[in-house]
């Protein structure tokens, strides 16, 4: 029996361990890194989720990001809901290039695991952001998932997702993502 070989990941005080096989990484293939210093966004790391028979994203972001705001809470919860909302997108946009295989998408595809590269069907794509929060900003953090929603509705939606989550780490345990606190 063979076994598999899995690979750890680890961002922004968080460890992430899935099956090499079924993971991806935009950051570390050659077409996106081409593309990187044009503004173009990507999340974590991706993976196929057999058991739900979807693509998955998760985005790490450690609790330095609630620093600012101690200095400006509007200003920071913009900032933040900005930064999700673009790499919301613009994970989206790379996966279609690939899907509708424009010359860069095509060079993408060729490196996406088989059962991503294909559009899976309506919900079948999952973005979630981990957001290291401290209970005392726990209700931040409501505001941002609400606020994310709002703002990429009808992008999201074209896509067949409903919703993209939001999550503290005890909550993404819970949800069984596969990730720990890195030491």
């Amino acid at each position: 029996m063979a076994t598999k070989s899995t690979s750890t990941i680890v961002e922004s005080g968080f460890r992430v361990t899935l099956d090499s096989s079924i993971r991806f990484r935009f950051a570390n293939l050659e077409p996106y890194r081409k593309l990187s210093g044009l503004r173009l966004k990507e999340m974590d790391v991706g993976w196929w989720d057999s058991s739900s028979r979807r693509i998955v994203f998760l985005e790490l972001k450690g609790s330095s990001v609630w620093d600012a705001f101690d200095s400006s809470e509007e200003n920071a919860h913009d900032h933040l809901v900005a930064n999700l909302r673009d790499k919301a997108t613009d994970v989206l946009l790379l996966l279609a290039a690939a899907w509708i295989e424009t010359s860069r998408g095509t060079e993408l595809k060729k490196l996406l695991p088989a059962k991503a590269k294909r559009y899976p069907g309506d919900g079948k794509i999952k973005l979630i952001f981990l957001v290291d929060t401290p209970a005392s900003r726990k209700p931040l953090l409501s505001a941002i998932k609400d606020e994310l929603n709002r703002r990429v509705a009808g992008r999201s939606r074209l896509f067949g997702i409903q919703h993209i989550t939001v999550v503290d780490f005890d909550v993404a345990v819970k949800i069984g993502l596969p990730v720990t606190r890195a030491a």
